[in-house]
Order: structure tokens, then C-alpha cells, then sequence
């Protein structure tokens, strides 16, 4: 095991970063099997609860360890409402996840980035210039193109899923409020602490018991929805966003591979045609931002 960490640490921090970004996807993928394996039994509102608890006690010893003045906040209504829209968010994909296939899931949730640019420059007032607005509309078509309203019957999955990636833009526009004042451990922490009593509500209305047979995918609710997390922040901070973005892109074939042997699910062409787009988008806006900052610290040396 020492091996590894030191053969992979010794890799450039774009491979890390590749890696990284690999490793995110296909723990979000993971997540999705397990959320299908356990919806007979329990509701995705339970399952919610269950997976916050579990990644609770995951970072729970990390907690410990944080200083006080890095996990202050002043702006604690405000990581409640981010907790909040982000739960509603979850919802929403837990829901996608048990009616609509893997790949479609995939490709749908590629419009967050897109949502937070639109939220940002209407409650951030952050600065969106003619290439972001046309790629922006662009990334949306691509989502037109798979959702096809009008030819196929909008179904209940993809109104869930779509609107799961609207909250989980807030939640991402909120967070960009909150890094102004606070750390990053802070925000990771209070969401940790304020997830479990915003899903505890609705869980218990619905709760089932679970036996001893339900452990280990329990555990992998949260294992694998901590480790999503956790990989995509490492993969952002190894190497720029340009580089790892086009990484991400590989959780559709991977999803669509995994929804082919498991599930007997193929994608339409739309969703193929569609993922393309919005990930074009999504990429052009990644790499002219990374370009443009590099040219303004080019400037300001």
C-alpha cells in the first residue's frame, strides 16, 4: 500500500488530477448501483439519511482535528439554506436514479455547471461575457436534445433529475458566497452537520428498520458518496480544471457500460448527441476561463 501512494504521489499532478477525476465519476456510478439495489426495500428519502450519517462518520475524525477559527462561521443562515437546496438536490437525483438509465443520468447532471453560471450572474452579479452566454445556450440545447420535449413524454425521471441539477447549481452558487468569508473546512463541516437533521425529518416518515444484511450497502451509501466528493475536490486541486474537465466526460460511457451488463439499458444516439454538447460547452467555458486567468496573471507579473 506504501508503494502505491508513493508511486502515485510521484505521478504529475495532471495524471493525479486524471486520476482523480476518473475515480469521482465512477464513485458517483457506484453510488447510483447501490441506490437501485436498495430502493425495493427502503425510500430514497431514507436512504438520503442514511448515507449523511455515514459520511458524517467518516469525516468525523478529520472534524476533530480542525481548529477552531477554521471552522467559524458568521453566515450560518446561509449554509443552512445551501444545506437545504443542496438535500432538495440529492432528492431529486436519488429519485433520476431509480427511473431513468445510468447514461441519461449522467448526461443530464453535465448542465450544473451551466445552471451555476445563469445563478451567479443573477444573484452573485458575476460578470458573464458574450462566449459564456452563447456556449451556455448552447450547453441547454444539448439538453434539449436528450430530454426531446415534444417528440418523447417528459417522464417523471427527467423532471426529477433536471431539477436536481437546478438545486444543485443554488447549492454550488451558494457555496461560492460562503468561500468569501469562510474556509473550506467550515463548509464541508456544517454541511456535514446540518445535512442529517434536514433529512432525519422526512426519513422518519418513511423509515423501514434495517437488518444486518442491509450493513454493507448502507456503508456504501456513504462510502461512496463521501469518496465522489472527496476525489473531484482532490482532482480540481491537483491540476487545472481545463485538464481534468474532459475526464469527467468518461462517466458516460462508463455509466452507459454499466447500465448495458446490469441492467439491460442502452441509450438512444439523443443522449449521446446530447451528453456531447453540453460537455462541449461545459469544456469551452472550463478552458476559456483557465486561459484568460493565466493571461491576467501574466499581466499583473
Amino acid at each position: 500500500m506504501k508503494f502505491l501512494s508513493v508511486s502515485f504521489n510521484a505521478l504529475p499532478n495532471t495524471a493525479r488530477g486524471a486520476i482523480w477525476m476518473v475515480l469521482g465519476g465512477v464513485s458517483l456510478i457506484l453510488l447510483a448501483i447501490v441506490i437501485r439495489d436498495l430502493q425495493d426495500k427502503f425510500n430514497v428519502l431514507q436512504m438520503i439519511f442514511l448515507r449523511s450519517v455515514i459520511s458524517f462518520l467518516i469525516i468525523l475524525p478529520w472534524a476533530l482535528r480542525q481548529k477552531r477559527e477554521d471552522i467559524q462561521t458568521k453566515r450560518l443562515p446561509l449554509h443552512i439554506f445551501r444545506n437545504t437546496i443542496h438535500y432538495l438536490g440529492n432528492v431529486g437525483w436519488f429519485i433520476g436514479v431509480t427511473l431513468v438509465t445510468l447514461a441519461d443520468l449522467q448526461a443530464l447532471q453535465f448542465t450544473v455547471p451551466l445552471f451555476t453560471i445563469v445563478m451567479a450572474a443573477i444573484f452573485l452579479r458575476e460578470g458573464v461575457g458574450a462566449h459564456r452566454w452563447i456556449a451556455t445556450a448552447l450547453g441547454f440545447a444539448g439538453a434539449l436534445i436528450i430530454i426531446r420535449p415534444g417528440f418523447v413524454e417528459l417522464s417523471t425521471g427527467t423532471i426529477a433529475v433536471v431539477l436536481s441539477a437546478i438545486f444543485y447549481a443554488a447549492s454550488q452558487t451558494s457555496t461560492k458566497a460562503l468561500s468569501n468569508t469562510d474556509s473550506p473546512n467550515a463548509i464541508l463541516l456544517y454541511m456535514s452537520l446540518i445535512f442529517i437533521p434536514v433529512s432525519a425529518i422526512p426519513a422518519f416518515y418513511v423509515w423501514v428498520t434495517p437488518d444486518w444484511s442491509d450493513t454493507v450497502p448502507i456503508i456504501s451509501l456513504g462510502v461512496f458518496g463521501y469518496s465522489a466528493h472527496a476525489f473531484i475536490i482532490r482532482a480540481f486541486a491537483a491540476a487545472d480544471a481545463s485538464f481534468v474537465m474532459p475526464f469527467d466526460f468518461l462517466r458516460l460511457p462508463i455509466a452507459a457500460a454499466c447500465g448495458f451488463f446490469l441492467y439491460s439499458e442502452w441509450p438512444v444516439v439523443w443522449v449521446w448527441v446530447g451528453g456531447a454538447v453540453i460537455f462541449a460547452a461545459t469544456y469551452y467555458i472550463t478552458w476559456r476561463e483557465s486561459a484568460l486567468k493565466k493571461a491576467n496573471d501574466l499581466v499583473n507579473d
